[in-house]
């Protein structure tokens, strides 16, 4: 159903909008690692032995645990994220919870082996379900976004029809997490992969879909482009996906030249990640196919 649906690079926080340093997408931002942990192994800090515990749930140094794994994962310095996260695994914090499942999940994705990213992923599930059971009264934004995206994953590992009985409540979750945090551009992009999904979906997904519900998920270009174009606004090109499925919402609706500038300027955004590099490839297709020539792109 989703087809490239929750492959996101930095689901990551709230409003930040990742600004990728050069040498990032070459060594990994290495120099982030050593800058948090130093070169000398006595004088790395372990963050979860002087945690403690507050009277609200999170430990003492909440601050500066969050701020780390998220400079790491931003950085995609995935494995020193989650050596930070795995201590509090044991935890009723529900914000290092669900930074936690995503981590894994991204390890997971990383994963050459399929059996071993099945694990990561229904490891992740775990966790983000802990996370949402522990959800403080105000809301957790992260733990609602991250049970949607992990929901889907795991419909995919049972089966397409498994993924479509699901997909209601991936919106719901989707739907609550901008409901408390409403700029996350992110969210606003996942939610435009779900309207996309039914928009365009093929008549034996259709079928599938109709013997499941009385009244099948359903929606429309317009409404799917209402989405994408709202993460722009919110984060002007903050993920090449966004930009690259405005590109194909616009052919679907017959804007061509549209279409040709926003699969340009996702295939000249940097790549970073796997999923950077599948994008860009979709794109540079695309562009041949309209027959934009390299010099018009490169």
């Amino acid at each position: 159903m989703f087809k490239r649906a929750f492959s996101l690079r930095y689901v990551f926080n709230s409003s930040y909008k990742r600004q990728i340093p050069k040498f990032a997408a070459i060594t990994g931002g290495t120099s982030v690692g050593i800058a948090f942990f130093g070169k000398s192994e006595d004088k790395k800090p372990d963050l979860a032995q002087d945690a403690g515990i507050s009277i609200d749930g999170k430990p003492k140094n909440f601050d500066l645990i969050v701020r780390n794994a998220d400079e790491l994962y931003d950085n995609y310095l995935i494995d020193n994220c989650y050596n930070i996260l795995k201590k509090f695994e044991s935890s009723n914090c529900s914000e290092l919870l669900w930074r936690l499942a995503r981590v894994v999940c991204e390890k997971g994705k990383l994963s050459k082996d399929p059996n071993q990213r099945k694990e990561l992923i229904l490891e992740a599930y775990q966790i983000v379900q802990k996370a949402l059971a522990n959800e403080p009264k105000d809301g957790c934004f992260g733990a609602h976004k991250w049970y949607a995206i992990l929901l889907d994953y795991v419909g995919e590992i049972e089966g397409n029809k498994s993924r479509i009985e699901k997909s209601f409540q991936v919106r719901e979750h989707l739907e609550k997490a901008l409901s408390i945090f409403e700029n996350d551009p992110t969210t606003w992009h996942i939610l435009g992969v779900w309207h996309f999904s039914f928009a365009n979906m093929g008549y034996a997904t259709r079928m599938v879909a109709k013997a499941i519900f009385a009244s099948p998920p359903a929606s429309t270009y317009q409404e799917t482009l209402h989405y994408f174009l709202k993460a722009e606004q919110i984060s002007p090109g903050f993920y090449s996906t966004n930009i690259y499925y405005i590109g194909e919402v616009y052919e679907q609706l017959g804007q061509k030249q549209e279409a040709i500038e926003a699969f340009k300027q996702s295939f000249k955004m940097p790549v970073v990640t796997s999923d950077d590099a599948v994008i860009h490839k979709k794109a540079y297709e695309k562009l041949k196919k309209y027959g934009v020539k390299d010099s018009e792109v490169v």
